[in-house]
């Protein structure tokens, strides 16, 4: 562990610089295999087999971002799975808390934004980074919804805007995908050069360590721990690149089942007892993202000093924290509800470009964004499409937000909601319910609804339905 924390520290130091350099040297992956082993742990050490280091010095690849502007970079998105603020360490929300210095160590080195905004569900958040596109427009409002294949998804969109830049891939769980559009070829259909991961449009797994495995259309069932599989995947296609490249890496941990990880990978005495997991499953899905932190480490020790130079990361959840495991949100107010204990995620990036080093970021940011933000990135000069503002300015100089609204909703289980903010006051419409009205600034955790203390808030109420309908035409 000693060495692991050593490493990490000097992948962050190289992370904080941006610079040139092409990807021709990743050579991280040639004792990931991705094995069948189902502990998925023979390489997961975190130093002896990160080859791509050897030239990782500290200084190697590493420049003045003012002097010295990114062109091209590398781009790494990461999506942690029912990961809401109340369990990312960085975040004064939870109190049992991960230990995950990756992700500590990317904040303290980057911009850590302290309203990012994602859909209360996986499937609807990951179609608005996709496509740039609230849900309502491309139906994709709850769990398990197919995206429709007339589409244009971002990798699309980079190909036809910056043509043979940059080469492409998505990693881990898509949850896209179904009968009705293209099942399994589904990543294909839509523009993804490069699939390999989890195509089934239910949760994912069943059993993190026996599941089957899609790539590019083709089916086989692999025992190595799904977390570690899809590192090594990423690991072994980037050390294959010599271009730009834009890396899309959607773990399914932390989502259920909640179990107990391989054990090299987290510091926690868990019992493997399932009774144990049922009765308190809140330590083992800890260990999950612990797990998950250590192989993201992994993943960026095994690139070469240059390429880290030139590459950007993006972390983000992709919807709130499961009810069984919240800690401060109430349990009818997690994942899958318009609540902040649903919508709120963690959002992280640095590296390549992003030169407000350990700084916090209150603008108002959304997953949609991301799609309009990473194009930006790529070097469209997009600044706005479709409902997606780009925040890349953001990440450089503390600028005036975009944004001046945030908008989610869902269309789970019946329930049609919707939620809209702006920077202070939030309000919430449910199916057949009546609104309620939150000052966000006062009480975060929506305790109080203004529209029943007495006081007049109709102007604020008018503003915000106002600016939902807009957005809705």
């Amino acid at each position: 562990m000693t060495t692991f924390r050593i490493y990490l520290i000097f992948v962050l130091i190289c992370l904080a610089g941006c610079g040139g350099g092409g990807s021709s040297s990743n050579n991280g992956s040639s004792s990931n295999n991705g094995s069948s082993s189902n502990n998925g742990s023979s390489s997961n050490n975190g130093s002896s087999s990160n080859n791509g280091s050897s030239s990782n010095n500290g200084s190697a690849g590493i420049s003045n971002p003012e002097t010295n502007p990114v062109s091209s970079p590398n781009i790494l998105l990461i999506l942690s799975d029912d990961v809401g603020l109340d369990v990312a360490s960085n975040y004064s929300v939870g109190t049992q808390l991960p230990t995950m210095p990756t992700l500590e160590g990317l904040a303290e080195n980057g911009l850590t934004f302290d309203n990012a905004w994602a859909y209360p569900m996986c499937s609807p958040t990951r179609a608005t980074i996709l496509t740039g596109r609230y849900g309502y427009r491309t139906g994709v409002l709850s769990g398990g919804d197919d995206i429709p294949t007339a589409e244009t998804s971002l990798q699309d969109f980079i190909d036809t805007n910056v043509p043979n830049v940059y080469e492409h891939a998505v990693f881990g769980k898509w949850h896209l995908a179904g009968n009705s559009n293209g099942g399994d070829d589904n990543p294909q259909v839509m523009g993804i050069e490069n699939f390999s991961g989890l195509i089934p449009s239910a949760s994912g797994v069943d059993n993190y360590n026996n599941w089957t495995l899609v790539e590019n259309g083709r089916r086989s069932q692999n025992q190595t721990y799904t977390t570690t599989k899809f590192v090594n995947l990423a690991i072994e296609w980037i050390a294959d690149q010599d271009k730009p490249w834009f890396a899309w890496l959607a773990f399914n941990a932390a989502h259920a089942p909640f179990h107990l990880p391989p054990l090299d990978l987290h510091d926690r005495a868990l019992s493997p007892d399932q009774s144990a997991i049922r009765n308190n499953p809140l330590p083992y899905y800890l260990a999950a993202l612990e797990a998950m932190d250590r192989e993201i480490g992994r993943l960026l020790g095994s690139l070469s000093s240059e390429t880290l130079a030139n590459t950007i990361v993006i972390y983000m959840g992709d919807n709130g924290t499961p009810g069984r495991v919240t800690q401060t949100y109430g349990r009818n107010r997690t994942k899958g509800s318009v609540y902040e204990g649903g919508i709120a995620v963690p959002l992280i990036i640095a590296g390549a470009g992003v030169t407000r080093s350990g700084q916090r970021e209150s603008a108002l940011v959304s997953s949609v964004d991301l799609f309009a933000t990473i194009a930006t990135l790529a070097g469209t000069a997009t600044d706005e499409i479709n409902d997606s503002k780009s925040f890349a300015e953001l990440l450089a100089e503390n600028t005036a937000p975009r944004r001046s609204y945030s908008y989610s909703e869902t269309d789970a289980n019946g329930s049609r909601d919707w939620t809209i903010r702006n920077s202070r006051y939030k309000l919430v419409q449910r199916l057949n319910a009546a609104q309620e009205l939150y000052d966000l600034q006062l009480d975060p955790y929506e305790q109080n609804d203004l529209l029943d203390s007495g006081i007049d808030v109709s102007a604020i109420v008018t503003e915000l339905r106002t600016q939902a309908e807009l957005i809705r035409q």
